[in-house]
């Protein structure tokens, strides 16, 4: 599992002097972590480059200074910015790196990202899980677990981590196995099977139906 300091030891090798910010977010700052978690950082650069790529870094990269303007102004270098990684990095991030970021952005940005999120691309992908007979495990995880995040940030405003969605899902859905999920996250012991699969879809049904 990559810490935040083997990375930036990394890129510093590469990239001597270039990296003028690094911000950690996602299941290390969100109490997590599990065995196959990777490192979701942010780097600012302060001239435009290629980083490389490193196995468990799941890497956005901007300009030194992006992270001072909202995201719709910004163009990443790589990865993937939204307005819920803004919110992440303004409220919970952790700066392993240079200036703590304001990241400016909304309550209604972040609402409205996660449901066009819902359509864009969970309906599309549960179009599809609808016709399969199972899926791996992991995958299970994935469309059981997702979803629920967006559901929770919709309602609220506030942004967890897939383990505690499922937590709040399962109590909001309590005839769904759902913490069997939660409980596979943190054990890959843990059988799931395809009434795994089928009570994620029950449970992306729900969530469109409530919100």
């Amino acid at each position: 599992m990559v810490t935040p300091g083997e990375y930036l030891s990394f890129l510093d090798a590469r990239l001597p002097g270039l990296v003028a910010g690094a911000h950690v977010y996602g299941s290390r700052v969100l109490g997590d972590v599990v065995h196959d978690s990777d490192l979701d950082i942010v780097i600012e650069l302060s001239a435009a480059a290629e980083l490389p790529s490193m196995d468990g870094a799941d890497v956005a990269v901007v300009l030194a200074g992006s992270l001072e303007k909202p995201v719709f102004d910004v163009t990443p270098l790589a990865g993937e910015i939204t307005p819920v990684l803004w919110q992440q990095l303004r409220t919970v991030g952790q700066t392993v790196r240079g200036t703590r970021p304001t990241c400016p952005g909304t309550a209604a940005d972040v609402e409205a990202y996660c449901r066009d999120n819902l359509v864009s691309y969970w309906k599309r992908l549960f179009d599809r899980v609808r016709v399969m007979p199972d899926l791996p495990g992991h995958d299970i995880l994935w469309v059981g677990l997702g979803p629920a995040r967006l559901w929770h940030t919709i309602r609220t405003g506030e942004i967890v981590s897939k383990s505690r969605a499922g937590e709040l899902a399962a109590a909001r859905w309590p005839d769904l196995p759902i913490l069997d999920l939660v409980a596979a996250r943190r054990d890959p012991s843990v059988p799931l099977t395809s009434s795994h699969l089928r009570a994620s879809v029950e449970l992306f049904d729900r969530i469109c139906g409530e919100v």
